[in-house]
C-alpha cells in the first residue's frame, strides 16, 4: 500500500462531462430502424452506455445478420450523431464553472472516454471543453479500450503524472472498472460505477469534490 498526492483530474466524456448519451441513443436506433428496419427502444440501448460504438456494431450485425460491415454501419450512426451534437452538443448543468475552478486554480485536466475520436473531437467542439484542456484520450488512441486501463494510464500520462495520482470521475460500469484498474481514485456518479471512493449525484458536484481533494494539500490517496 503506497499514497500519492492527487494532483490532476480525469473525467469520461459522454454521461459525465457532456449529456450526450441521449444522442448517441437516438442516433443509433434512427439508424437501425429507418436504414436496416431494425427495431430497438432505449432500454435496449441502456446496456451500451459506457461501451464503444465497435461493440455495439458488432453486436448487431452479429446478432440480426445484417448483410453490412460493423464500419459503414457506425459511420451511417456517426453522421447523425454529429448532426445532433451541432445543434444540441452541451455539458451538464454547472459542469463548466466548475471546470474553470479547477483549472483557474492549476490543477491539469484531461478528457478520457471509450468514443472514438471523430465522436470526441465533434462533442468537445460544441461543448466547448476544449477551453478546459487541450488533452483527450479516446478509443481510437489506444490497443484497449475501457473497462482495460488504458485510456485512463495514456491521459495520465499526457498529463505528467501517474494515473495514481489522478482523480477519475465515471458514470459507467466499464469506465469506472478502467478507472480503478488504472489506480485513479474514483467518484462515481451512477450505481453501475462499482467501488468508487466516493458517490455524487451528479457531474457539477464531483468536479467540486475533485478539486476539495486538489487543495488538500492535493489529497492523499492510498492506492
Amino acid at each position: 500500500m503506497h499514497n500519492y498526492t492527487l494532483r490532476g483530474l480525469l473525467c469520461d466524456l459522454d454521461g459525465t462531462l457532456a449529456d450526450s448519451e441521449p444522442l448517441h441513443c437516438t442516433a443509433w436506433l434512427t439508424t437501425l430502424a429507418e436504414d436496416y428496419g431494425i427495431t430497438y427502444d432505449e432500454q435496449w440501448f441502456e446496456q451500451w452506455i459506457g461501451t464503444s460504438d465497435r461493440v455495439l456494431a458488432r453486436y448487431v450485425v452479429e446478432k440480426d445478420e445484417l448483410s453490412v460491415s460493423e464500419e459503414d454501419l457506425i459511420a451511417r450512426k456517426q453522421n447523425r450523431y454529429h448532426e445532433a451534437v451541432a445543434r444540441e452538443g452541451k455539458t451538464f448543468a454547472g459542469v463548466d464553472e466548475a471546470l474553470s475552478r479547477i483549472v483557474d486554480q492549476g490543477f491539469p485536466v484531461a478528457i478520457a472516454t471509450n468514443s472514438g475520436r471523430k465522436d470526441a473531437d465533434v462533442m468537445i467542439g460544441a461543448a466547448q471543453l476544449d477551453r478546459f484542456t487541450p488533452v483527450s484520450v479516446t478509443a481510437s488512441d489506444v490497443r484497449e479500450m475501457k473497462p482495460a486501463p488504458d485510456i485512463y494510464l495514456l491521459a495520465a500520462r499526457k498529463l505528467g503524472l501517474d494515473a495514481r495520482e489522478c482523480i477519475a470521475i465515471e458514470d459507467s460500469g466499464p469506465g469506472g472498472v478502467a478507472a480503478r484498474a488504472a489506480g485513479c481514485y474514483l467518484i462515481a456518479l451512477t450505481d453501475k460505477v462499482t467501488e468508487a471512493d466516493e458517490r455524487l449525484p451528479d457531474s457539477a458536484s464531483a468536479i467540486r469534490r475533485a478539486l476539495e481533494l486538489l487543495r488538500q494539500g492535493g489529497g492523499v490517496h492510498q492506492s
